[in-house]
């Protein structure tokens, strides 16, 4: 197993987690959101935006591993159009990935609105 990061995506804590881990040419990315750097943008659009494009640099930084599988955790199921456009933005080539959406009470910075974890597959 092998853990990396990309140039954009803050670290993660210290002993706690790795960002991704790449493991028999599967690439897990751990939750990726808004936070990190800076104030995190109110808007659940700038919010996924923001999540969706450390889950693609990570995927990338692996080796331009294909993103199959996306889980978007957010903290208001009525802002899933934000979400899926979004999600068209950074995902406009068919196949797309398989995606859950799931609603959860909050996460530890109440700021955050939006978490994105993913399964990548680096090519053969």
């Amino acid at each position: 197993m092998k853990a990396l990061t990309a140039p954009g995506v803050p670290d993660p804590v210290p002993g706690l987690f790795s960002n991704a881990v790449i493991a028999d040419g599967i690439v897990y990315i751990s939750g990726m959101h808004a936070g990190g750097a800076g104030a995190v943008p109110p808007a659940m659009l700038d919010q996924a935006r923001i999540a969706l494009s450390r889950v693609v640099a990570l995927a990338k930084a692996a080796g331009d591993a294909r993103i199959t599988k996306l889980t978007f955790y957010v903290t208001d199921m009525s802002e899933r159009a934000a979400v899926a456009e979004a999600r068209r933005e950074a995902f406009a080539q068919a196949p797309l990935p398989a995606a859950t959406l799931l609603q959860v009470s909050g996460f530890i910075d109440p700021a955050l609105r939006i978490e994105v974890d993913a399964i990548a597959h680096l090519p053969r």
